[in-house]
């Protein structure tokens, strides 16, 4: 199983790529080859080499960050229907907050991706304006990815 992750994080805390380094590490523990791509050289992924598309961002403004949006929109098109394809998100735990993986998962699904678990939403708190994960949600996100590379087995 060959897995594309491609995630934007754009806190300098990095919070995001850090949810990202989990869900790969364990995907490759269970047996898939992760090639991962940060969102700047997401273009470099070549979508049909892969069996799975794991999209990762922010939500922000309710939606996922500015770059994952023009990602999605310039893969329109590409060969993909049928492939298996998931996201996760970080996000703020608030009922105003969004939701950036309900955003990918639309944007994947009319294009033609299968989704293949439930989205992984990654809490995050703030202490003067410096992002982390709230305790427990990287092993959350551990347990997503082992239920992932389930799914796609």
């Amino acid at each position: 199983m060959k897995i594309a992750v491609i995630y934007d994080s754009v806190s300098p805390q990095r919070v995001t790529a850090k949810v990202a380094d989990v869900v790969v590490e364990t995907l490759k523990t269970n047996g898939a080859e992760v090639d991962v791509f940060f969102i700047d050289d997401a273009g470099k992924a070549k979508l049909d080499d892969y069996d799975c598309v794991v999209l990762g961002a922010p939500t922000m403004a309710w939606r996922p960050s500015q770059k994952m949006k023009q990602y999605l929109s310039g893969i329109q098109g590409k060969r993909v229907a049928g492939k298996s394809a998931a996201s996760f998100d970080t996000q703020l735990k608030s009922a105003v907050s969004g939701n950036a993986t309900k955003h990918m998962d639309r944007a994947l699904e009319d294009m033609g991706f299968k989704i293949v678990v439930s989205d992984l939403i990654a809490y995050v708190e703030s202490e003067n304006k410096a992002y982390r994960l709230k305790e427990g949600e990287a092993d959350k996100a551990k347990k997503w990815a082992e239920d992932l590379a389930k799914a796609l087995k």
